[in-house]
């Protein structure tokens, strides 16, 4: 299920200013949607969150000025998940109400629904969220991050390798599909770094695009679902299924 928030501001602001790594401001929102319970259990008591978070995003780009990102208002936050509560949480818990981002107040004047299922074993998706794949080592006694490129075997490794993960945590009875499974960057891609929060030590990197995945229906609805890649939920490899009328 995709939930899709749109916020405006209540005394005609035409914008909001943001940090300019600011992902940690919206899922902060996010779980202020949930009841208590339930947001400490997410955020908590679970290794995978099983959502994932797009990036915020206007009609118009933002404004990056001394490290703060202006964002032109309507701003809308697009969220995914295979758990119809949470879903349905986020929606009730945002709509007709006004929430904190930042310093910021915005209101919560509507909410989309929709439903994306993966018919088939092929589908043509685009980004919410630029995907990130990586793996950490050792290196001079030092940890370090390999991010790897769709265009390297281990990136398609790594993101089956995550779906059957998601799979198993969402179907724990049942064994998971052993067809083989593939992720094929269409077009041009565009590398996007950037921090979770300020205080971060380390940037993320990711892509940004379109792909053609093949495989398992069941694998394609948990990446419909749940993202694809590694950090979901703090807003990485949410996607959508493109449609006809896509600009992008």
């Amino acid at each position: 299920m995709h939930i899709t928030l749109h916020f405006t501001s209540l005394d005609k602001s035409s914008s909001i200013r943001l940090p300019s790594a600011n992902l940690h401001l919206f899922q902060s929102m996010l779980y202020s949607l949930l009841p208590p319970e339930d947001a400490s259990f997410l955020h908590d008591g679970l290794r995978l969150k099983l959502f994932a978070m797009s990036w915020p995003a206007s009609d118009e780009r933002p404004k990056f000025i001394n490290n703060a990102a202006i964002f032109p208002l309507p701003v809308r936050l697009t969220v995914s998940t295979p758990c119809e509560s949470l879903a349905l949480n986020f929606a009730s818990g945002a709509i007709g109400r006004t929430v904190r981002v930042g310093n910021n107040h915005i209101f919560c004047s509507r909410v989309d629904a929709e439903e994306q299922i993966a018919r088939t074993g092929s589908m043509i998706i685009k980004t919410l969220s630029p995907i990130t794949c990586y793996e950490s080592v050792e290196k001079h006694g030092q940890p370090y991050t390999i991010y790897y490129s769709p265009y390297d075997r281990e990136f398609k490794r790594s993101v089956h390798n995550n779906l059957l993960k998601k799979f198993c945590a969402l179907n724990p009875n049942i064994d998971p599909p052993e067809n083989d499974f593939t992720i094929t960057p269409l077009g041009e891609l565009k590398e996007r770094i950037s921090l979770f929060e300020s205080e971060s030590s380390f940037p993320i990197k990711g892509w940004w695009g379109k792909f053609r995945l093949e495989g398992p229906r069941e694998l394609l609805q948990v990446a419909l679902d749940s993202g694809l890649g590694a950090k979901n939920s703090s807003g990485w490899g949410c996607i959508s299924e493109l449609k006809k009328d896509d600009k992008q």
